[in-house]
């Protein structure tokens, strides 16, 4: 169904990034599983989807209401991208009126098992770990 990521860890020369706003398909990884109360709780370990658990997926709701899914950054190939970085987490932090929306600082940022490579850790830091458990389908966000 799941299967954990055991692989050798070798640290590549240039690390692709990581969309945390994937689609639930094989080669997937599982971020999290979306709560009773609209909120992600993070998988750990690191979980790769496989043929079984997208089979699965797809017997219900819209996989991607249910988990959240992460996979390689496509950049330039995807809907959301603005010509130099992702739009989803722009627009996730954007109020109605426009302004930025002010998150308060935890203590600790979420357990997650893509942080190193994450899109928009990158690109706005750990404000992205704070809205991100509340980002359940990017549908929401479109522009």
């Amino acid at each position: 169904m799941i299967q954990e990521d055991t692989s050798p860890k070798a640290e590549p020369a240039v690390r692709q990034a990581t969309c945390p706003s994937g689609r639930c398909r094989e080669g997937a990884i599982l971020l999290g599983i979306v709560g009773a109360d609209g909120v992600l709780g993070y998988a750990t370990p690191k979980m790769t989807v496989d043929a079984e658990f997208v089979a699965r997926a797809y017997q219900g709701r819209t996989p991607e209401t249910r988990f959240r899914f992460a996979e390689s950054c496509i950049e330039h190939k995807c809907t959301q991208w603005t010509g130099d970085r992702c739009g989803v987490i722009d627009r996730a932090l954007r109020s109605p009126d426009g302004t930025r929306i002010a998150l308060e600082s935890a203590r600790s940022l979420p357990g997650c098992v893509i942080r190193p490579t994450c899109r928009w850790f990158a690109q706005v830091g750990a404000t992205a770990c704070r809205i991100c458990p509340h980002i359940v389908h990017t549908r929401n966000l479109d522009k």
